[in-house]
């Protein structure tokens, strides 16, 4: 596994050994179902970024899965748990990490897919076109951008599904992980981006709850 660290810091340290857990609890399993999908999205042999991996449970799968993984984070402490999950599963070697904010990492359009995996939810709104070109300027042309997020709120449900995404993000935001923010309503940030939406999937939350986890498949390009 080769790695290049920089400098940076996050305040996920003290939740990392239960992170991975209690969001499966949270959501009732929508979002490592997100983080399945996603994978699973994605063509064996396919170069692959994962944006802000967290505690690496989607880069074991797709590590596991044949593809070709570098997964980027600014957090020290996340891409340790990743890599001793890499380590206990004995795939370490297929995996390049790189400790760095993806928004000053050089970019390189050499990736098929940009995994980002309930990543954009950790910036506020206004940093989200800059996140999004960022995200771009990794892919091919032909690349692809596959995204696990909070859905965008809906009529009929929009108290209840604002406070169930508000509740982790102000715990979370205590600890300098990210910032405060109303729900972001990522297609229409993609395509401000210059995104093309291809694909949404929705995940119910314990499966017959209310969807309120999705997943979405988008390129770079003209709408």
């Amino acid at each position: 596994m080769r790695s290049r660290f920089l400098t940076a810091s996050v305040g996920y340290g003290p939740l990392v050994p239960l992170y991975a857990q209690l969001a499966r609890w949270y959501s009732g399993g929508a979002i490592p179902a997100c983080q399945h999908w996603a994978v699973d999205e994605v063509a064996p042999g396919a170069r692959v970024l994962f944006a802000g991996p967290g505690p690496g449970t989607d880069v074991l799968r797709a590590a596991q899965a044949g593809l070709r993984v570098t997964a980027v984070d600014r957090c020290p402490v996340m891409l340790a748990a990743t890599k001793r999950r890499l380590q206990n599963a004995g795939v370490a070697e297929r995996v390049e990490l790189v400790h760095a904010d993806l928004r000053q990492h050089p970019p390189a359009a050499e990736f098929d897919v940009v995994i980002a995996q309930f990543f954009l939810n950790v910036f506020p709104p206004d940093y989200l076109p800059q996140v999004l070109s960022a995200l771009a300027g990794y892919l091919k042309p032909a690349g692809r951008l596959i995204i696990g997020d909070f859905a965008p709120l809906v009529d009929g449900g929009r108290c209840w599904q604002q406070r169930y995404h508000d509740l982790p993000m102000h715990i979370l935001a205590r600890f300098g992980a990210n910032a405060r923010h109303p729900v972001h309503d990522l297609p229409v940030y993609l395509n401000k981006a210059g995104f093309q939406l291809l694909e949404r999937r929705r995940f119910r939350l314990f499966s017959v709850g209310p969807d309120w986890i999705e997943g979405l498949v988008a390129t770079p390009g003209t709408n």
